[in-house]
This record gives C-alpha cells, sequence and structure tokens, in this order.
C-alpha cells in the first residue's frame, strides 16, 4: 500500500527572520571571539604563552645579558664581559628508556670523561640516586674552547643526550690594575661597586631573556626563546697611553725606595690626575696602591700570604678599603700652597689687588695674636705677587688676605667650588664643607692662614678643577670620566659634552694669573717640574698633615708632610694639566715638593709628544739629567738629596706661636 507524502511546510516570514537573527548574532560572537584572540595574542601573547608552557612538560633557561663594555676615548677595551659555561647533567633524559633500553647512558658518560676528565665514579652515582633530576652542576665557568670537543662528539653520535651547557658572563680586565679605582670591579650579580662600573651599572647592564623547551602535542620538543637584552658601552675620556705613562711613573716612585706598601715604599699615597682643562675631560687618574679588578681582594702584590694569614678581618677589610677607595675624588687634605692662586685670583677678580703690589717679607705675621711664620723665617725680603707666588711667600699671601677679607675669600672659595662637590660623574667623592670655614666662623687668624693653603681641606678633584679655571679664561667646566654612550654594536647613542658652569674669573684676571704662574716654573719653586722646550705655567704645595699624639690629640709634628704640584702646558694656550700629590714620601725629611714636581715632569715629558703638543720654547737642557727621585741619571743611588732653598717652599712647621710663647 503506497503512503502519500506529507507536503512540506514552508518556513513562514517570522520564522526565517528570527533565524537569520540567530546566524547573525552567532556570526558576531565569532569575529568577537576572533578579535579577542587576536587581541590577546598582540598585548600579552607572551605572558598567556609561558602559562601554556607551564602546564606541559618543560625545561626553562636562563639567557643572560652581556654587561657592556667599557672603553677609553679611542675605543680601547678596558672592561668586558667574556662568555662562559656551566656543564650541566639531566639525569633524567640520560636514563631515559627508549624501546625499553637505556641507550644514552653509556656514550654520555664515555664523552664527560673523555672531554673534562670527570670522575666516572660520580657521574653515574649521581644518574644512580638520583634518576629523575634534572640540573646537577657538574663544571662551572668553562671557556668555550674546554667544551668544544663535547660539542663535536655530540654532533657526532646522537645517543650522547642529557648535557647541556649553561651561558653566563664573567667580568674581565684586559689591563689588570689599570685604572683600578677608576674603573671599579664587579661583583656577583652583574653589580658595579666603585668607579665606572658602579656609577654606571644601569646603563651597563642589560635584561635576561629566556628559553622555553617542552613537549608538544606530538611529543616533538619545542624551543621558544626571548632574547636578552645586553647592556650599553661606556665611552671614557681617559685615554690608555696617558693612562699608562701616568702609573708607570707612579710604580717608578713607589720603587725608587725599597720595601713593601706600608713599611716603606716610596709613600703612603701617590695620586695623579691629567686633564683637558678646556673642556673637564679626566685623560687619566690615577693612584697608588691600587689593586687587580680581576680579583679586588688579592692582598698577595703588598704582602706575604703569612703576614695576611696573621690579620684580622678587620684588618684586612681596612687595607682593602684603602685600596678600593680612589684618592683622587675622596680623600681630603691640605691643600698647602696650590692654593695661593686662587687666592690671588681672588683679589685681582674683586678688585683690591692690581697685581702690581709690593710686600715685605720679614719672616712672620703678627694676627689675631699668633705670631705666623713664612717658611723663610729670616723673611723674602721685598715680595711682587709675582714673587710671592714664585717664591712661596707666606707673609705676602697673609698681607693680601687683609685687603681681600673674609667675605670676598669665602665667597670666592665657593666660586671655585672648594668645599662642595664636583659631582663628577663617579660614587664616593668626598664633600667637604664641614673642612673650610665660613664668614662666621673664619677669624683673623684662620683667614690668614687659608691665604696660603692651610687650616681648610679639599679633594685633588676640585683642587684641579679649579686650577682648570685659572688658566682657561675662567670656564669652571664639570669634570667628568665619560665622554659617550654606544650601543653593543658601537653605535653612538648618547654624547656627553663639556658642561660649563660657571665663570670664575675674567678672561684678563686669568692671563695675569698665567704670568705670574709661568714665573713659578720658569724661576721659582716649581723649576725643577719643567719640561725642556715647553712653556708652562704651574705652583708647587708642601703641607704639614695633622697626627695623633700619644694623649690622642691632632697636632703637627713636622715630621710628615703631603707634597704636590700641579700645572698646565703650554703657557698660554693650556691643552693638558697635570696634578700630583705625594702623601708622606718615604724619606726622612719630605717637606720638599720636588718629589710631585719629578713626577709631572716625567709624565708630561712622555704624553705631550704623544698628545701633538710641540715644544714653544729654545731647549735648555734644563731637568734632562734627572731621573723621577730627583737624583742624576748617572748617579745609581736612590736618596734624594742636595735639595735648593726653592724646593722646600711652604714647610709650615709651628706656623703659628701662641702668644704666650
Amino acid at each position: 500500500m503506497n503512503r502519500r507524502r506529507k507536503p512540506i511546510k514552508k518556513l513562514s516570514n517570522g520564522m526565517r527572520k528570527k533565524l537569520f537573527q540567530l546566524f547573525f548574532l552567532i556570526l558576531i560572537v565569532v569575529c568577537v571571539l576572533i578579535g579577542r584572540i587576536v587581541y590577546i595574542q598582540m598585548t600579552d601573547g607572551d605572558k598567556y604563552e609561558k602559562i601554556v608552557l607551564s602546564q606541559q612538560e618543560y625545561s626553562s633557561q636562563t639567557v643572560p645579558f652581556r654587561r657592556g663594555d667599557i672603553v677609553d676615548c679611542k675605543g680601547t677595551i678596558l672592561a668586558t664581559s667574556t662568555d662562559v659555561y656551566n656543564v650541566i647533567l639531566d639525569c633524567s633524559v640520560v636514563n631515559a628508556e627508549i624501546g625499553g633500553k637505556q641507550k644514552y647512558i653509556e656514550p654520555t658518560v664515555d664523552a664527560l670523561v673523555e672531554c673534562f676528565d670527570f670522575d666516572e665514579a660520580e657521574i653515574r652515582n649521581q644518574l644512580t640516586n638520583y634518576p629523575k633530576k634534572q640540573y646537577y652542576v657538574l663544571a662551572k665557568k668553562l671557556p668555550y674552547e674546554d667544551i668544544q670537543e663535547f660539542e663535536e662528539l655530540k654532533a657526532e653520535n646522537s645517543n650522547i643526550k642529557g648535557v647541556w651547557f649553561e651561558k653566563e658572563y664573567i667580568r674581565n680586565y684586559p689591563y689588570e690594575t689599570l685604572a683600578s679605582s677608576l674603573l671599579g670591579y664587579t661583583v656577583a650579580g652583574n653589580e658595579g661597586v666603585g668607579g665606572i662600573e658602579d656609577r654606571y651599572n644601569e646603563t651597563l647592564n642589560g635584561t635576561d631573556g629566556r628559553t622555553y623547551g617542552y613537549l608538544n602535542d606530538d611529543s616533538n620538543f619545542e624551543t621558544t626563546v626571548k632574547e636578552a637584552i645586553n647592556g650599553q658601552t661606556v665611552m671614557a675620556t681617559i685615554d690608555l697611553n696617558i693612562q699608562s705613562v701616568v702609573e708607570e711613573k707612579m710604580a717608578e716612585f713607589m720603587t725608587a725606595f725599597e720595601n713593601n706598601y706600608r713599611t716603606g715604599a716610596g709613600a703612603k699615597h701617590i695620586a695623579v690626575i691629567v686633564s683637558d682643562p678646556n673642556t673637564g675631560e679626566i685623560l687619566g687618574m690615577a693612584k697608588h696602591p691600587n689593586f687587580n679588578n680581576n680579583d679586588p681582594w688579592d692582598l698577595t702584590a703588598y704582602y706575604s700570604q703569612e703576614q695576611i694569614d696573621a690579620m684580622s678581618d678587620a684588618e684586612q677589610l681596612e687595607i682593602l678599603n684603602d685600596l678600593w677607595n680612589n684618592f683622587c675624588i675622596s680623600y681630603t687634605y691640605e691643600p698647602g700652597s696650590t692654593a695661593k692662586p686662587l687666592t690671588v685670583a681672588c683679589g685681582l677678580e674683586t678688585g683690591v689687588l692690581s697685581g702690581y703690589e709690593v710686600y715685605e717679607c720679614d719672616g712672620s705675621e703678627r694676627v689675631g695674636g699668633h705670631t705666623i711664620h713664612c717658611v723663610n723665617r729670616n723673611g723674602h725680603g721685598m715680595q711682587t705677587i709675582s714673587d710671592a707666588l714664585a717664591d712661596s711667600c707666606n707673609d705676602a699671601l697673609m698681607q693680601m688676605s687683609y685687603r681681600i677679607g673674609t667675605e670676598n675669600f669665602v665667597k670666592y672659595q665657593q666660586m671655585f667650588n672648594i668645599g662642595l662637590k664636583t659631582n663628577i660623574d663617579l660614587p664616593g667623592e668626598a664633600r667637604t664643607a664641614s673642612l673650610i670655614y665660613t664668614e662666621d666662623t673664619m677669624d683673623a687668624a684662620s683667614l690668614a692662614t687659608n691665604a696660603f693653603g692651610q687650616n681648610f681641606n679639599v679633594t685633588m678633584v676640585q683642587m684641579i678643577s679649579a686650577y682648570n679655571s685659572l688658566v682657561n679664561g675662567g670656564s669652571y667646566y664639570l669634570p667628568h670620566v665619560v665622554k659617550g654612550i654606544a650601543d653593543e654594536n658601537g653605535n653612538v647613542i648618547e654624547q656627553i659634552k663639556p658642561t660649563l658652569l660657571r665663570q670664575t674669573i675674567s678672561a684678563q684676571t686669568s692671563r695675569q694669573m698665567i704670568r705670574f704662574l709661568y714665573d713659578t716654573v720658569n724661576a721659582g719653586t716649581g723649576k725643577t717640574a719643567k719640561v725642556d722646550g715647553y712653556s708652562m705655567c704651574g705652583k708647587t704645595g708642601t703641607a704639614e698633615k695633622f697626627t695623633e699624639n700619644e694623649d690622642g690629640k691632632l697636632v703637627r709634628d713636622k715630621q710628615n708632610y703631603l707634597v704636590s704640584f700641579i700645572g698646565s702646558v703650554p703657557a698660554n694656550n693650556p691643552q693638558v694639566s697635570i696634578y700630583v700629590i705625594i702623601d708622606e714620601p718615604n724619606v726622612d725629611d719630605q717637606a720638599h715638593s720636588s718629589f710631585a714636581q719629578n713626577v709631572a715632569r716625567e709624565i708630561l715629558e712622555e704624553i705631550l709628544p704623544y698628545m701633538n703638543i710641540y715644544p714653544d720654547e729654545e731647549l735648555t737642557g734644563l731637568n734632562n739629567n734627572l731621573d723621577i727621585a730627583g737624583n742624576p741619571i748617572s748617579t745609581p743611588s736612590t736618596t734624594v738629596e742636595n735639595h735648593t732653598d726653592n724646593d722646600v717652599e711652604d714647610s709650615t712647621d709651628n706656623i703659628i706661636e701662641d702668644e704666650q710663647e
């Protein structure tokens, strides 16, 4: 019996409309979901990728950034990061069974023993006792050459599994002790300590990357890598060749008098700054004793192992802090007569001095109830301002101070930045505000002694920055040790230009000071520093130091001195300035600035031709036969003898006598 088919009912217009609306709604939802997925992928892809990876079997490794280099002004590397590798054993992979057999153990163990000479028993014990352990360090910080053979064997034998190399970097200083306190060093975690490493730590550091390894749905091992961002290169102002000459001459002085550091080396400290007076750039900065940046805790350069073993931890730390500190910026001291030019410039600039005054030095001045002596207690006689600087006459400077007055003197100390930080781009700069007088605290005797450089403290970087403004036309530049920042490919991304902070004196006053300081080197106390054939300005300093007596009081004992020389070449158009300090020379009679002058001369004789600074005067043969200790070159003796009176310019032994005396 045939059944009659029921006719298909057509959808009504209303039903069709509802279905169309439903379809359109579903389409909109799908589009929104797709859009949302795209948005998440673009904005939070890395975040969710890590979540997905965390839900699967995976291994994660840090990709370390490479700390940026420090280079000198000509691009020579002074500090760099060298890649090294840790050998990591993944026991779970080595012990894995393939087709019911452990195929990886023997070839992997054999390769490790062959290439690295590891203890086979130790490796097998690790595989047996910790079969699922994924991270076991077999060796640390191996250079690439040491792992290359294993990599080659691994490429040849596919059954060598479960060994990988964790890359990291170690800081390396190719010149070891060169510019040690200027560069600083690093500790674990790429943390800079001292010097440029510290001040530019964030610039030198980058950002770690990450490698994520995991098994996908098909059990294939895949990796996702987020690359590390390496640190930037810091371009220093120092010149490797100038720095090398400075340190070589310092070392020669220290060894000119035998014995060990702290038991009679050339001096307690010696420090040198070489700078460009027209920009504030530091071309060389060094101090001795120094340290090896590659191993800053090593004291064997100065002590025997027996001596080190006998030291307490506190004693070792005290010595290390002395080695690490940058004397040029952190040590404070009385400048002595190197500060006299600042006093004269103050008088000239304020108009209380014309430059043509004449003073009578009778050997002392009576000030504020005290008798304050000149170095020449018999008196220098009549002194012009030029004579007063050339002979380093304390008496004449004290007489100038009466006319200058406290207000002007304090004002110009601040103008020359004495007592304030220079804000050089190095950590640890000392602030000497508490070590100078103010208008409220300065009396007549303090003004008189301050005028010739005693009874207030400075730092080396303060003094050379102030001196530079005296001879460069009056411009006070911010001293700095970095001239630019480059990316890891050497492209300069930031240039640090000279920063003019203020005008300390007028160009006219600067010309007067150049004439006076030229006379000081040409015919005065600074003639030992003169480089034959070059016009030169400069000033010597001999400051008596305070020492602690048996009662714990600080007194001037007429035994310990800090001697110095500061100068510039050529005289009328200075291209380089130098400041040398020798703290407590290892001789019975320390009060001779010639020690510092000899070092300055020896340095300048080598760096001036290198800097293409040519002679501008006739050769005279002056100082050509002296060694760094001031002895005739033909004489083998290392004892400094026969200093003239001019060498002992302002030895301030008992410069102030109380009224009762």
